[in-house]
């Protein structure tokens, strides 16, 4: 849901997918954390720049804005906890901006305010769209209703407390097991899911953040296909035995439909 994530959609977006669920939340994610943004922007450097009694810009006022962002930043640590770091992946994005435009300027020239906060919020909507550009097009989407025992399995079995990451987890193992493709599902959420990452190799399911998504796609597809690859396993834990169960299950409702 972040910039890493974008940067490897735009490079691996005709190898890969991405679950409804996901695609749903990251726009989301994105709008709202845009509106955050934009809320502790616009208005307050306003405010700032006029309690500074400041009209123009120059090449020599970069402390002053660095202060202003570096009082931002203070702000947005203080908001409840966040599902992402988009909201300080567009703050920083919006601070590299203002400072290259200012740092731009020639010795002596000035920009004016009423100049300069208008293309601030442009290019707000230049960063909010670049985010979402990957998830809304050019890469295919499968919109998947995962089983209630397959979430079931992915919650015990992983300890995973979040609903929706429960719903793109256990999409991501029944489209799996029902393709019979190993899937790796790519994410930075380190503190929901990729501290997880032992647990739901468990049962069955690599997780890995975008840097290393081809090195374990390489190492897993070594191995047989998953649904002969479980079948090699001798002795199932409880949760593998959970959610083999469950896939079972699945498998034999699509059986019986066909």
């Amino acid at each position: 849901m972040t910039k890493a994530c974008s940067d490897f959609l735009k490079g691996a977006a005709s190898f890969c997918f991405i679950f409804s669920s996901v695609k749903k939340e990251a726009l989301d994610l994105i709008e709202r954390s845009h509106n955050v943004i934009v809320s502790i922007i616009h208005d307050p450097l306003k405010s700032y720049l006029v309690s500074k009694g400041i009209k123009e810009l120059s090449n020599r006022d970069g402390k002053i804005l660095a202060d202003f962002f570096s009082e931002q930043k203070a702000q947005l640590r203080k908001l409840p906890y966040k599902r992402s770091n988009i909201q300080s992946e567009i703050l920083g994005a919006v601070e590299s901006y203002v400072a290259s435009q200012l740092h731009s300027l020639k010795d002596g020239a000035k920009l004016p305010t009423s100049t300069f906060l208008p293309a601030i919020a442009a290019e707000l909507a230049i960063v909010k769209h670049d985010m979402a550009a990957p998830f809304k097009g050019g890469i295919r989407c499968e919109e998947i209703r995962p089983n209630d025992s397959i979430m079931s399995a992915v919650v015990i079995g992983a300890i995973i407390k979040n609903d929706k990451d429960a719903i793109h987890l256990a999409s991501a193992l029944q489209h799996q097991f029902k393709r019979n493709k190993w899937v790796i599902f790519v994410t930075t959420d380190q503190e929901d899911i990729l501290n997880k990452e032992k647990e739901l190799k468990e049962i069955f399911l690599q997780c890995s953040r975008p840097e290393w998504a081809w090195d374990y796609q390489r190492e897993i597809t070594k191995n047989k296909e998953p649904l002969e690859y479980v079948k090699d396993i001798k002795s199932y834990t409880t949760g593998q035995n959970r959610v083999l169960d469950a896939i079972k299950k699945v498998m034999t409702a699509c059986s019986s439909k066909t």
